[in-house]
C-alpha cells in the first residue's frame, strides 16, 4: 500500500505520518508512507513517472497550488485513490466536498480522526484487492473473500473454515486440498491440520496462538519455531 501526504507544514505532516504509522503497525498492515512539501511534487509523481498512489492525505490551504486545486485536477483525470482532507480551516469543508473526499480530518483532532480515516480506507483498499474462493458446503458453492477467513482446520473428511463473521463452514475438502486453494503466504500451518491468516492473529504465548477475537489455539512442538519466525517475518515487514 502506497500513502503520500502533501502538506506544506513539515510538522503537521510528520505528525500525521506518526499516527497513521502507529495505526497500521497495530493492525499488521505494510505500507510505504513518503511526504511532500508542495502539490507540484504530488502531480510528478503521478503525472509524469506514473506512480501510482492509495492514499492521498492532503493540506487544503497550500501555497501556488491549493489542496482544492490539485483534487480538482486529479479527479478531472479520474485518478483513481483515496483523498483524506487535512487542513486547520472548517470553511474549506463545503468547497472540498465537491472533489468527493474520503474524509475530512481536522489538524486539532487529528490524533482521533486520523485513524479512523486510514482504518476506513484500508478496508475499502482490502475489499477492492480481496481475493475470493469457491467452497463446496452442504449449502452449495459460497464465494468466501480469503480476508474473511480467520482459520481453517480437519475434520475426518472435511474441513472446517471459520469465518470473521462467527460463521462455520463445513467444506468437502481436505486439509491439503484448502491449502493449496489459498495459496498465500498470510496463511501458516499450526500443525498439520490447522492453518491461521496472520492477520487475525494477536499474540503467541510459547504454543498458544491468541487470535483477535480471544480464541486460542495450540501449536504443535514441531512448529513452535517455524510458526514463530513466520509471524516475525511477516510483521518485521511492517513500518
Amino acid at each position: 500500500m502506497d500513502i503520500a501526504i502533501c502538506d506544506d507544514c513539515e510538522s503537521d505532516a510528520l505528525l500525521a505520518r506518526d499516527i497513521i504509522k502507529k495505526l497500521l503497525k497495530d493492525i499488521h498492515i505494510s505500507a510505504d508512507i513518503v511526504y511532500y512539501d508542495s502539490a507540484e511534487d504530488i502531480k510528478s509523481r503521478l503525472f509524469e513517472h506514473k506512480e501510482s498512489i492509495d492514499i492521498l492525505i492532503l493540506d487544503i490551504d497550500m501555497p501556488e497550488i491549493s489542496g482544492l486545486e490539485l483534487a480538482e485536477e486529479l479527479r478531472a483525470k479520474n485518478m483513481n485513490l483515496i483523498i483524506i482532507f487535512l487542513t486547520n480551516h472548517d470553511e474549506f469543508v463545503f468547497k472540498a466536498i465537491e472533489f468527493q473526499p474520503f474524509r475530512y480530518i481536522r489538524k486539532i483532532k487529528m490524533d482521533i480522526e486520523m485513524p479512523l480515516a486510514i482504518q476506513a480506507a484500508v478496508k475499502i483498499i482490502q475489499m477492492q484487492q480481496d481475493k475470493y474462493i469457491s467452497l463446496h458446503t452442504d449449502d452449495g458453492n459460497i464465494q468466501v473473500a480469503l480476508s474473511e477467513i480467520i482459520y481453517f482446520e480437519a475434520d475426518k473428511r472435511k474441513t472446517d473454515v471459520h469465518l470473521s463473521n462467527g460463521k462455520i463452514l463445513s467444506v468437502y475438502r481436505n486439509i491439503t486440498e484448502i491449502s493449496e486453494m489459498l495459496a498465500s503466504d498470510r496463511f501458516i500451518m499450526i500443525h498439520r491440520c490447522c492453518g491461521v491468516n496472520i492477520d487475525f492473529i494477536k499474540v503467541l504465548k510459547k504454543d498458544i496462538l491468541v487470535l483477535q477475537n480471544s480464541e486460542m489455539l495450540l501449536v504443535s512442538r514441531r512448529k513452535i519455531k517455524e510458526v514463530k519466525q513466520q509471524i516475525m517475518k511477516l510483521w518485521g515487514d511492517k513500518i
